[in-house]
């Protein structure tokens, strides 16, 4: 831990999440040629896109273990992540609409909903067992609600045209829909819960591994079915949006990687810093989105040019974090929301 009691290697996870989420972002903005010699470049940017997210929203999940708060701080925390959701879509209208629900507005929910998973996982003690029936419960009702989970299409997933399609985004069909995207935040407050780090360490370890075989697995029967095995939308194994079955495996399989290699090796603690700021960096990362989202096209832009600005832009906003972290934390978001949280002496956590 450093001097104010947070552990660097969660940090650094938070941190390497948002920067994976910058690198998708801006890969999906310019869309650089991901084919031929580019196809590694490739495999990175779509790796990333399927980890980001679960990531972010495991580390989520982690937090809110750690201790519980107040209604009205929750309630602050949750409409205050709404907004910065707001924020976003405003400033990258070439992918969202104003009210569109995103990943940010799923934390808030599920920041909304803490008090109703926090007690269930309180009553059942270990959560291994209760988490693994769960998990693998979910991956089967992706198959059977998958014509409620919405097209696997972009444009239904980001309309909002009215405020029944808002809730059913916010719940099952939207991009971050509370199901099923409420696993991963279990998941990070079953690795809360689990103080010996052995225990922990081993226990990610056996994910990964039995993760690993089951996505194997999914990978040869789309090949001997020449299906294509994984794409963000559209006929495939593997869908992003949807969150179908084999995403959740896939998903958690790497989110248990990553978890455990920052356990174990400090190779994720150089972006601690970056971590601190995240919800800072991931809002504001949109704003020149606004103005160069059509760059690309405008000044037709080479693939070795395109590839290079969409790095450049991801390793820039990786020293804007560590700047305004080291130097500018009062500016931040994280420290405006907690300098606006509502301070009511007395008032009871749930």
């Amino acid at each position: 831990m450093n001097g104010e009691n947070r552990i660097v290697h969660i940090d650094g996870l938070r941190g390497l999440a948002v920067l994976l989420m910058v690198l998708v972002h801006a890969a999906a903005t310019w869309e650089p040629e991901l084919s031929g010699p580019w196809l590694f470049f490739g495999v990175v940017v779509s790796g990333a896109g399927g980890l980001a997210a679960p990531l972010f929203v495991a580390l989520l999940g982690w937090g809110m273990a750690q201790k519980s708060v107040p209604v009205s701080k929750r309630i602050w925390r949750a409409g205050f992540l709404f907004l910065c959701q707001f924020l976003v879509n405003l400033s990258a209208p070439h992918l969202f609409e104003p009210w569109t629900p995103g990943v940010l507005s799923l934390m808030g929910a599920l920041v909304l909903l803490e008090p109703a998973w926090r007690r269930v996982c309180d009553r059942l003690g270990d959560l291994r067992k209760p988490f693994a029936v769960t998990f693998a419960g979910a991956v089967g009702l992706t198959f059977i609600l998958s014509p409620w989970q919405g097209p696997s299409a972009w444009d239904p997933r980001v309309s909002t045209e009215t405020t029944v399609v808002f809730l059913q985004h916010m719940t099952i069909t939207g991009l971050y829909p509370v199901f099923p995207w409420v696993l991963f935040a279990w998941f990070g407050h079953l690795v809360a819960s689990m103080n010996d780090r052995n225990l922990r360490e081993r226990w990610l370890w056996r994910s990964t591994v039995v993760g690993l075989l089951l996505s194997a697995a999914v990978l040869l029967r789309s090949l001997e079915q020449g299906r294509q095995w994984a794409l963000p939308t559209g006929d495939a194994a593997l869908t992003f949006f949807p969150a179908n079955g084999a995403f959740l495996i896939a998903a958690l399989t790497g989110v248990s990687l990553l978890w455990w290699v920052a356990e174990r090796f400090p190779l994720t603690d150089r972006l601690a810093d970056l971590g601190r700021v995240s919800l800072t960096v991931y809002v504001f990362h949109f704003l020149p989105f606004t103005v160069f989202h059509a760059y690309d096209d405008v000044h037709q832009w080479s693939p070795v040019l395109t590839v290079l600005v969409v790095v450049f832009y991801t390793m820039a906003w990786s020293f804007v974090g560590t700047w305004l972290s080291r130097g500018m934390h009062f500016i931040t978001l994280e420290a405006w929301m907690k300098r606006l949280e509502p301070t009511l002496y007395g008032e009871q956590t749930d």
